[in-house]
């Protein structure tokens, strides 16, 4: 029916207004992206929040059901009236079962009944696949994919990406981003569209009153701080996605960064999630719902996570004594209550973690760092070895 690519989302959406929407999605590409189209597409679908844990259903392919799950589920009727959304976690499209691929042709063949739509979330597709084909046929694909070459077509690609992520954040705060200050954020912070986006609410608000972000902005705040290639390095790990972890481990390495620092941003990241975890299954974490949109993360969780946070740092600070140096925040969840983005992709990677996952990771990790302190171990091989762990599939 439709395939578009990321930065034709709000067309596609005021189109969808006016002639209703497709029952079946497939939104692929980068993290960060996927999660705001899917979040555009769901506000609309269910456009009150609150009914979205009973009209909202997440299968993950690599811990529930799987394929079939997904399509069963969409095609059950609700004993609810209203919108019903399945939406299919899926870590690489291309790389389906024969079965599942089978059982989602056959599905997308039978349809969904009205008002019933399946949403395919996938880091990867091959559009050779009859299921893609399948999928395209019969529903919209949007593509969030960001080029990564060198190219000038990649490279145009990319730009109007983050301009059109630019025009949207400026017109949230109400600012405006001159050119040389945007090539200037685009040059320090590199093409990953979640961090150009924190970026971008950093500057918004250390310019506080002033309606226009200027490259002075951009040189005061960020030039001075260079953790965004730990940050990637980090967000992959929490994606799960050893490819890329390993991708930046290799870069990291030749830039000179030493391996039990990043031994230690692993074990960091690991223990943000575990904090995360820890909110969610208790009293205060129950705002939090699998997908929802980063506007209602901020109105709704936000407050929550700060309440949090206060009663964690209270109460470390009454048992002081007892803990050891640095350990009274491991549980603080926002170190920066004033940028809640990056808090928001923690409460995202969580979420594929079993308690279990994180558990063991730490287990993982205390191994790795008595391996790199032992003679007789490569240090590049001992932290491949823990990543590919950390990520592997849960054994069905």
């Amino acid at each position: 029916m439709a395939e578009i690519s990321y930065i034709e989302m709000d067309p596609h959406i005021r189109t969808c207004r006016k002639n209703g929407f497709a029952g079946l999605y497939l939104v692929y590409g980068d993290s960060y992206l996927r999660q705001r189209a899917i979040g555009a597409v769901v506000a609309e679908l269910l456009p009150d929040p609150d009914l979205r844990s009973v009209y909202l259903e997440t299968v993950d392919a690599a811990e529930d059901g799987g394929a079939g799950d997904a399509v069963e589920r969409a095609g059950t009727y609700s004993f609810f009236p209203g919108p019903k959304v399945v939406e299919l976690k899926i870590g690489d499209l291309a790389k389906q079962t024969t079965d599942d691929a089978e059982i989602l042709k056959s599905g997308i063949k039978r349809g969904f009944p009205k008002n019933h739509y399946l949403i395919i979330e996938s880091g990867n597709v091959d559009k050779r696949t009859g299921v893609y084909k399948a999928i395209k046929n019969s529903g919209t694909v949007v593509d969030c994919t960001v080029p990564a070459g060198d190219r000038k077509a990649e490279r145009e690609v990319r730009a109007k990406i983050l301009q059109h992520l630019a025009g949207q954040s400026m017109a949230g705060h109400g600012k405006s981003l001159d050119r040389q200050a945007f090539e200037k954020i685009c040059d320090l912070i590199g093409p990953d569209p979640g961090s150009f986006v924190a970026a971008i609410d950093k500057l918004a608000l250390f310019v506080k009153d002033r309606s226009r972000i200027t490259a002075d902005d951009v040189q005061a705040v960020l030039a001075q701080s260079r953790e965004d290639p730990v940050y990637m390095f980090t967000g992959a790990l929490a994606e799960k996605n050893a490819d890329k972890t390993l991708y930046y481990l290799d870069s990291l390495l030749a830039a000179g960064f030493h391996y039990v620092q990043l031994l230690t941003a692993m074990t960091n990241q690991i223990r943000r999630l575990a904090a995360v975890k820890g909110f969610v299954s208790g009293a205060r974490g129950r705002q939090w719902e699998p997908g929802m949109p980063f506007e209602r993360f901020k109105k709704q969780v936000m407050p929550a996570v700060a309440e949090h946070d206060k009663a964690v740092s209270e109460f470390a600070g009454k048992i002081k004594e007892n803990l050891q140096a640095g350990s009274s925040t491991d549980m603080v969840i926002a170190r920066n209550p004033n940028n809640p983005y990056p808090v928001y992709q923690n409460f995202i990677q969580a979420d594929r973690f079993k308690a279990h996952e994180i558990d063991r990771g730490m287990d993982l990790f205390h191994r790795a760092d008595v391996k790199l302190k032992s003679t007789g171990h490569s240090p590049r091989s001992v932290l491949e070895a823990t990543i590919l762990e950390i990520c592997r599939k849960p054994e069905s």
